[in-house]
């Protein structure tokens, strides 16, 4: 007799596949969307990506840490830094010369391929007050497609 109540009670039985059903509708909707990046391609993109990149360069040099960096050749905690400071959606390659044009970093700083049709180059002098020495760096900077 009891077994005949729980088999009868259609109601528990609606509500198991109703939680079923909205498990697949919410687990669907987040395998099928993507983040979205926005695509800029007119001239004011390159002014946007040129001052982000001269505040985060700047932002970076502050307390003098970027010139300690390059001094103690740490390229990995200089691309950790910019990933971190950049916005998502923002890819970026850095290159380090001495005062000499001479290319330092010996491995690539950078956070994917650039590839894009507005790249932002930009170059920033660092004075390296630990040691007393200058260096370029130039940063391109694109939005990721």
């Amino acid at each position: 007799m009891e077994i005949m109540k729980i088999l009868m009670n259609k109601k528990g039985q609606v509500r198991t596949l109703e939680a079923l059903l909205a498990v697949a509708v919410v687990f669907a909707a987040l395998l099928l969307t993507r983040p979205i990046y926005m695509s800029y391609d007119n001239l004011s993109d390159y002014d946007v990506l040129y001052t982000m990149g001269l505040n985060v360069l700047v932002q970076l040099d502050r307390d003098g840490d970027l010139g300690r960096l390059i001094s103690e050749r740490n390229w990995a905690e200089i691309a950790d830094r910019l990933s971190v400071t950049l916005p998502l959606g923002v890819s970026f390659n850095l290159t380090v010369y001495d005062e000499e044009s001479n290319i330092l970093n010996d491995r690539p700083v950078s956070s994917g391929v650039i590839n894009s049709k507005c790249v932002a180059s930009i170059q920033y002098i660092l004075v390296d007050r630990s040691n007393f020495r200058f260096y370029v760096i130039r940063l391109q900077l694109s939005w990721m497609k």
